[in-house]
């Protein structure tokens, strides 16, 4: 049986992937439907590998190694892919996998030291 904490994350990730396709079919980004999978992807191994974590020192490296995958992937797409509504998004998916195993509080943006976006 799936966890609660991988049910909530799943919700989430499919939120922001609905939200990025919706946006696409009316404005037509400089991203396709692979990058989007490739964000939701990056996003599902992060709350993978926080939620192994055993040091707060190991989540904050699988928080870097994250952001730094987004922030390739959003250069990529020309820096369309994450935009206001969709930073929002990843940072609370992400601070959320911190918070859940005790590394930061809830209104602790632990992205912000490694993010371009």
């Amino acid at each position: 049986m799936e966890s609660i904490e991988n049910q909530e994350f799943k919700i989430l990730i499919n939120s922001l992937k609905t939200s990025m396709q919706e946006y696409m079919e009316y404005a037509h980004p400089a991203y396709l439907q692979n990058d989007i999978d490739e964000c939701c992807n990056i996003l599902t191994n992060y709350t993978e590998n926080i939620l192994k974590s055993t040091s707060k020192e190991d989540g904050m490296t699988i928080v870097e190694f994250a952001i730094k995958k987004l922030n390739d992937l959003n250069e990529k797409c020309e820096f369309d892919l994450i935009e206001t509504n969709e930073r929002e998004q990843i940072a609370v998916i992400i601070i959320l996998g911190g918070n859940k195993m005790g590394y930061n509080s809830i209104d602790e943006d632990i992205t912000e030291d490694w993010r371009e976006w």
